[in-house]
């Protein structure tokens, strides 16, 4: 991973950039960084700390997820989902059923139609069981 000023490391085979922040909130920071280059990229976050995802314009879980869903003909009703953090929200709005872990952050128990049983306690292990009758 190359660290350094936006010039001197973006180029034409970027993918991702993070952008973290020492010292401020990670929601306030990613609220801010949405509200500067949000309508250039997409932005998303999945840890507890001021670290923001910078992604293309339109590239998310579910976009990705999506490609192969249909390169394979599988309808996103055929989907199931398991998300935690804002980083999952557009896969789990996407796919046809999803879910929450327990101790998923608050706008992720408020978007998925299920709760899993938290990560801890290997509960997307435990839906796929229930799921599968095993």
């Amino acid at each position: 991973m190359e660290v350094g000023p936006l010039d001197a490391i973006f180029d034409d085979s970027t993918v991702k950039l993070l952008a973290r922040h020492e010292e401020r909130d990670p929601e306030a920071f990613w609220a801010a960084t949405e509200e500067a280059v949000g309508h250039l990229v997409t932005t998303t976050w999945s840890s507890t700390g001021a670290l923001v995802e910078i992604s293309a314009a339109g590239v998310t879980k579910a976009s990705t997820l999506a490609l192969l869903c249909d390169e394979l003909g599988i309808a996103p009703e055929e989907v199931v989902a398991f998300g935690d953090m804002p980083n999952d929200l557009a896969m789990l709005g996407w796919a046809g059923t999803s879910y929450a872990m327990a101790n998923a952050h608050p706008s992720v128990l408020d978007l998925a139609g299920r709760r899993a049983p938290s990560n801890e306690d290997d509960g997307v292990a435990a839906v796929l069981e229930e799921l599968f009758d095993l």
